[in-house]
């Protein structure tokens, strides 16, 4: 009984397994092998026979995806952007049709047509926003308006169109975009609220650029002497790390890095050495993933010697030697504690003793 079970199994799921066709296989096999051996002329034929015999319209489009491609590779413009108009006549709505468009514009442009191209480009941006090359095409359009004007143009284009992308996965980069150009023409305070704007509309964890937007409004606000404020967006920036339910956490590039510069903000800008020491050690103890944990130990160190907590500074010593010893400070130990051992295979670096001299005023 159960063998028959599991034969009607197979059997249903045969019946089910899309109809693609032998045709269609042998077709673009040939097609994927002449192409591999640059042999062009022959891919492309063995695609358009694919597209002939295939079943479902969806494998049609990818063969003539296919073949318009092989033309583009060889450089063949006007057989690539015949292929790629053929496939939009053919399937205006299919899976292929929006890459094909933003093609169509990116060849006018690499043959020089660019008027037109970047044109086509702008229609494919607002037809196709959630396309795979939407957002290389959003960067390199706004490019072209500053230089063929300027970036207040570029802003200009954002604030009339940003209605017709929300929604869409373009509308964060709208923003994220407006806020380089308002940076790029020295505009800190507004660029830096343009930023947090664009975090707070597209928060984390849907916001891809969520971290970079906090990142980059909290480095303005230092740039403007808003430190707290400057802290703050870190803050909030680190607010949404996340534990796993398993093990570690849900790493992203600029957790550990934002923790190191609230601890550098603390004590460069602020001068709050308390916050600072319990900020480095926050980056020691809560990012266990990071390469910069025993440069905090290390900031943690010398505050403590600083502070006159010898005891402390002698047990973080202690620690990043144990924990971290093939660390650049592990043989620097003694700077900061006089009844540290000496290791004569791990010497400290003359930059790092001269850095310590610099900061200890020597």
């Amino acid at each position: 009984m159960r063998n028959a079970l599991i034969l009607l199994a197979i059997a249903s799921a045969a019946a089910c397994a899309p109809n693609v066709g032998e045709a269609f296989l042998q077709s673009k096999a040939a097609g994927d092998r002449a192409l591999s051996a640059g042999r062009y002329e022959e891919a492309a034929r063995a695609y358009q026979e694919a597209a002939d015999a295939a079943r479902r319209p969806r494998d049609r489009d990818e063969a003539l995806f296919l073949e318009a491609n092989v033309y583009r590779r060889a450089r063949d413009w006007e057989k690539a952007k015949a292929a790629y108009r053929a496939l939009l006549a053919e399937s205006p709505e299919g899976d292929r049709a929006a890459r094909a468009t933003y093609e169509l514009a990116w060849i006018e442009i690499e043959t020089g047509n660019r008027d037109e191209g970047f044109a086509m480009l702008e229609g494919a941006l607002f037809a196709h926003p959630d396309a795979g090359p939407a957002r290389r095409a959003l960067k390199r359009f706004l490019a072209h308006l500053e230089e063929r004007e300027d970036a207040r143009a570029a802003i200009a284009w954002i604030d009339r169109s940003l209605d017709s992308f929300r929604g869409s996965a373009l509308e964060e980069n709208l923003r994220y975009e407006r806020a380089k150009l308002l940076e790029s023409l020295g505009e800190l305070a507004a660029a830096r609220d343009a930023y947090v704007d664009c975090a707070r509309r597209h928060p984390y964890p849907f916001g891809s650029l969520f971290d970079d937007a906090l990142w980059n409004a909290s480095m303005l606000d230092e740039a403007l002497g808003r430190y707290e404020l400057a802290i703050q967006d870190l803050e909030e920036l680190l607010r949404h790390r996340e534990a796993s339910t398993l093990t570690g956490s849900y790493e992203r590039p600029r957790y550990a890095d934002a923790q190191m510069r609230i601890a550098e903000l603390y004590r460069d800008r602020i001068g709050d050495l308390q916050a600072a020491r319990r900020a480095f050690h926050t980056l020691y103890a809560a990012h266990q993933t990071s390469r910069l944990r025993d440069d905090a130990l290390w900031e943690e160190a010398k505050i403590a010697r600083q502070l006159g907590d010898l005891e402390a500074a002698c047990s973080l010593t202690s620690r990043l030697r144990r924990e971290f010893p093939e660390s650049r400070y592990a043989g620097c130990a003694k700077l900061l504690c006089e009844s540290a051992p000496v290791d004569p295979q791990n010497e400290c670096r003359p930059y790092i003793t001269k850095t310590y001299g610099r900061a200890e005023g020597e």
